[in-house]
């Protein structure tokens, strides 16, 4: 493992995005000061990072990770803050900086254009357009490609987000297009995250927006599960 404050190149094929985040807690280990190893304990010392590993920060910190934990980086960012205060140093960046950065590695990678390999970003709907399909949810042409290329985590990262953090909307929007794409597993896999990390309420919010779009078959599945919750 790299000496504090010492870094390997980053990847040329890492996104953009992962390599401006990594470069930011790169800034915030510099303020640290100290090693991988140390800095995991540091962290289980503060009740936070108990399942960020050594290994795990150095992967973070080389942006070879497709969906960063937000909790770990804010773990870092914290110990960051209360070393610069002891030491009376600065952080090099806030934490609405960070965070947006975190949002922006997290999110997926546009498909690439079967003949040229470019990236090719979906039109969204026009304002009041009800449809329930694939562009109301540009993401499930995102699945379609990465299930092609046997891109497995990244698929299941998504959908983990999607049904864990997503608000109601996106979580039916999401579900609705997954299964007009054939992506069917998919859907029911987001619905599985929701059941299981959402209140009966918020189930009944999803369930609302699903008469939304006009899906009422998936409206009263959904109300079903809020019922048991």
């Amino acid at each position: 493992m790299p000496r504090p404050g010492s870094f390997s190149k980053l990847d040329d094929k890492i996104p953009d995005a992962r390599k401006d985040l990594a470069r930011a807690l790169r800034g915030l280990m510099s303020v640290i000061g100290m090693s991988l190893r140390q800095t995991h304990e540091a962290l289980v010392g503060r009740n936070q990072g108990r399942d960020a590993s050594a290994s795990a920060l150095s992967d973070l910190l080389n942006g070879h990770i497709h969906r960063p934990r937000r909790e770990v980086i804010r773990a870092l960012y914290d110990l960051a803050k209360a070393v610069a205060r002891t030491n009376s140093a600065s952080v090099p960046v806030t934490w609405k900086e960070l965070e947006e950065l975190w949002r922006k590695a997290c999110e997926p990678p546009a498909p690439l254009c079967m003949n040229c390999q470019e990236p090719v970003l979906p039109v969204p709907p026009a304002q009041g357009d009800r449809q329930h399909r694939q562009h109301q949810w540009p993401t499930a042409l995102t699945l379609l490609n990465m299930r092609q290329t046997r891109r497995a985590e990244d698929v299941a990262g998504i959908l983990r987000h999607v049904g864990v953090a997503g608000d109601s909307a996106e979580v039916a929007r999401a579900v609705a297009a997954c299964r007009a794409s054939g992506l069917r597993s998919e859907a029911d896999m987001i619905l599985r995250y929701a059941q299981t990390g959402r209140s009966g309420r918020q189930l009944a919010e999803i369930a609302y927006e699903f008469l939304r779009i006009d899906d009422n078959s998936m409206a009263q599945l959904v109300l079903k599960m809020s019922l048991v919750r």
